[in-house]
């Protein structure tokens, strides 16, 4: 009552500083002290646990990853956890090496039978001998059991026939290499147009070196007919072949390795996108991606790709015309090693330590 003013008409009025002052007191309590906001968050249940996401862990080193997907199938699973490059480049090896294995056994192979063949030439075909550039068949006087060089397969035919002088007689066969009397043509059905290969002078030349008839410094300074017969018999064959055989190797080794590398590339494509869809299926209770479970999947090509190219490499399995029943177990066995690696990934992830499922 003291602060207090009494008006004209008996009632109490408080003096106005007084009034203001309390305001700043009020205001400058709001504005060190704001009250607290209501929590937007809705109670949840006390047994509620989030599920714990994929902890990313660095992969180990390219090399050390690629042998461990060779020959631990827990790891096939584990490739859930990296990214895809951590399973895609072990992926591209495998293709690489298998594919090289595959292709330079396939050439290596291929060598066996010429030498077979012209170790027993003598005892099948009449001789040969190339001169000035030309091939002409020597023929035994009296009767004989020998005839002139033909080899017939499926696939190709190797014919020597000196009276030939094109190959429009020959457009029956598939595939054929003619030896006329001046050189080498590759013919057939299946080509649109018939191939020079070589000219039998060439051959002559190749053959001289192979024998150790004439330098190589010789034969580029001696004209064609100035050069010495080569006689076309067993020892002369094998000689030639044992000379040539490196390159032929390396060079079809190359070819075939570009092509199985592509076969194996369209493989690996439809494996991947096949099994994933298998093993995401199996996956389902921890809530498995498509794009994980394709992890999972590339991983199990790896050993694959790698086995089919020692098995090549070995003999065990040719790389080419091997049974229906072989081809269908190699190339379906992906869905078998995926149903495996997806059957891994369930246990190892349905169940991580503290019982928590993990979320992919």
């Amino acid at each position: 009552m003291l602060n207090a003013e009494v008006s004209w008409d008996g009632t109490f009025h408080r003096p106005l500083v007084t009034l203001a002052r309390r305001r700043r007191i009020e205001t400058t309590a709001m504005t060190e002290n704001p009250p607290t906001p209501p929590s937007q968050t809705p109670p949840q249940d006390s047994r509620y646990k989030p599920p714990v996401r994929f902890s990313k862990p660095k992969p180990p080193p390219l090399p050390k990853r690629f042998l461990l997907l060779l020959v631990e199938p827990e790891k096939w699973a584990q490739a859930a956890m990296y990214p895809t490059s951590a399973t895609f480049w072990p992926l591209v090896w495998a293709i690489i090496i298998g594919a090289i294995c595959v292709g330079f056994s396939m050439s290596a192979h291929a060598i066996k039978p010429l030498q077979t063949f012209a170790a027993s030439y003598d005892r099948h075909y009449l001789p040969m001998v190339l001169d000035k550039g030309q091939l002409s068949i020597i023929k035994p006087k009296g009767k004989t059991k020998l005839v002139p060089l033909k080899v017939q397969s499926p696939y190709e035919t190797v014919l020597v026939d000196t009276s030939l002088s094109g190959s429009s007689a020959l457009n029956t066969y598939p595939l054929i290499a003619l030896f006329n009397r001046t050189d080498l043509i590759l013919t057939g059905t299946k080509l649109r147009q018939p191939m020079m290969v070589m000219p039998l002078a060439q051959l002559q030349q190749e053959m001289l070196l192979a024998n150790g008839t004439i330098t190589p410094a010789a034969v580029k300074s001696t004209p064609v007919d100035k050069l010495p017969p080569v006689q076309i018999n067993a020892q002369s064959l094998q000689n030639f072949f044992s000379a040539v055989a490196p390159v032929v190797v390396v060079v079809l080794g190359l070819v075939a390795s570009l092509f199985f590398a592509a076969v194996y590339v369209a493989w690996t494509l439809l494996m991947v996108f096949l099994t994933g869809f298998l093993v995401m299926s199996i996956n389902r209770n921890i809530g498995m991606p498509l794009k994980v479970a394709w992890r999972i999947s590339m991983a199990v090509m790896i050993p694959l790709l790698i086995l089919r190219g020692l098995l090549a490499v070995f003999g065990i399995v040719p790389a080419i015309n091997q049974s229906p029943m072989t081809d269908q177990i190699l190339y379906m066995a992906p869905i078998g090693l995926a149903l495996w690696a997806a059957i891994l990934a369930n246990r190892i992830f349905s169940k991580p330590p503290g019982g928590q499922s993990r979320k992919l």
